[in-house]
């Protein structure tokens, strides 16, 4: 009867289940000097002076987009690496890593949701499936920073996705001739990063 009595009184926080917060960037993330933009092409890697771009590399080329959108969906750095999911035309979103150097990219695991979250040394996300009565339910799953250990996990994912790590910084995208061109805003200025050819274009 004790024992009854003693969880009855208990906090209801105590059952319910943890959860792995984090804030993820689609468009800038700013860290230092260094600007990671995701445009049409992909994410390019900007050295940025007192807001003027002064080197610009392609980081990680996503292929042709169907328009002026970009597939990068998340940025967030950790360490020495740059974390990051990509998207496409489907239901199918891939979370990547790659060193800030730009060597060492791995596609982590493949998955039908862009949500995930990095909490101490794993990385949680969410994997949905459907029911046979058309029921989404949505089960979350947990693996190592490098993408081993993969298994299911009650700890739930919550993840918010910003534009930018600084509203002084901002991707724009245009449509010209068949080509998605980008450009990164800042304080000094607008400054072309690269373009990429729309697929169906001639």
């Amino acid at each position: 009867m004790f024992l009854v009595v003693a969880i009855s009184f208990m906090p209801t926080s105590a059952f319910a289940a943890s959860k792995a917060k984090m804030t993820s960037y689609y468009q800038v993330y700013k860290t230092g000097k260094t600007v990671y933009a995701a445009g049409a092409k992909g994410i390019y890697k900007v050295t940025v002076k007192k807001g003027k771009v002064k080197k610009v590399k392609m980081f990680h080329y996503t292929g042709h987009p169907m328009g002026p959108d970009s597939y990068i969906y998340g940025m967030k750095k950790k360490g020495k690496y740059l974390y990051y999911v990509v998207g496409s035309e489907g239901m199918l979103w891939s979370i990547c890593r790659k060193k800030t150097s730009g060597k060492g990219f791995k596609l982590l695991v493949n998955t039908n949701s862009d949500e995930f979250a990095i909490k101490g040394k794993k990385i949680y996300y969410v994997y949905t499936y459907e029911t046979d009565y058309g029921d989404e339910i949505a089960t979350y799953r947990v693996m190592k920073l490098n993408g081993k250990s993969n298994k299911k996990t009650s700890t739930r994912v919550s993840m918010t996705s910003k534009r930018s790590n600084t509203s002084k910084y901002s991707v724009i995208i245009k449509e010209h001739n068949g080509y998605a061109k980008d450009y990164l805003k800042t304080p000094k200025g607008t400054y072309y990063l690269g373009r990429v050819k729309i697929d169906g274009w001639d």
